[in-house]
């Protein structure tokens, strides 16, 4: 009996969902319901149009805007993103932290960010436990700015979460990273890198 049962009930989920494909396939053709075609070709006349020269007021009371705002935007940006990678690693990251980074070096940093990679890929053991620290930028403090040497330093406050083993065991603490930039070829770039006392 229970076979009977099962053979009726399969055989009415295959009528039920084929009932809904036949819906779905009829609904498919039919328009959307208040729905208007609406579109007529209208035919605009020539109209010679003439622009005046109006003078208009200024409001004289409103300093001039800084032109190196921009730049002054840019290296705050560039300090924040900077200093978020560059203080986040990992055992499993193989230093991408610094090397994803190169690019945002001057040659001078970057060599030595290189020469510290190449000596600690040689000490890395791979039975070590997991260690890690993630960095977020709270924040960033423009400290010097010089548009006519193309020079700036920017200080990054940073909120760390070390986590050594698991995730659960963590430490939270803040930091900061200084950063001196320079411009060079139209790019501001890091050329010195200073870390700050853990808080």
């Amino acid at each position: 009996m229970s076979k009977k049962l099962l053979f009726i009930l399969g055989g009415a989920v295959v009528l039920t969902l084929v009932a809904l494909g036949i819906l779905v396939y009829w609904q498919r053709g039919k328009p959307l319901a208040n729905t208007n075609n609406s579109n007529t070709n209208a035919v605009l006349p020539n109209v010679n149009t003439v622009v005046a020269n109006v003078n208009q007021n200024q409001n004289l009371n409103q300093p001039p805007l800084d032109p190196n705002i921009n730049d002054k935007t840019a290296v705050q940006q560039i300090g924040r993103s900077f200093a978020s990678i560059y203080a986040s690693f990992s055992t499993q990251n193989d230093f991408e932290n610094i090397t994803d980074l190169y690019f945002y070096m001057t040659p001078e940093l970057k060599s030595q960010q290189e020469s510290f990679v190449a000596a600690e890929r040689t000490k890395r053991r791979t039975d070590i436990l997991y260690h890690g620290i993630t960095s977020e930028a709270r924040i960033v403090e423009l400290s010097e700015f010089d548009a006519s040497q193309g020079s700036a330093t920017v200080k990054v406050t940073l909120q760390r979460v070390e986590s050594t083993g698991t995730t659960s065991n963590s430490e939270t603490y803040y930091q900061d990273l200084t950063l001196s930039l320079v411009k060079q070829s139209g790019v501001w770039k890091v050329g010195k890198i200073v870390w700050g006392q853990k808080q």
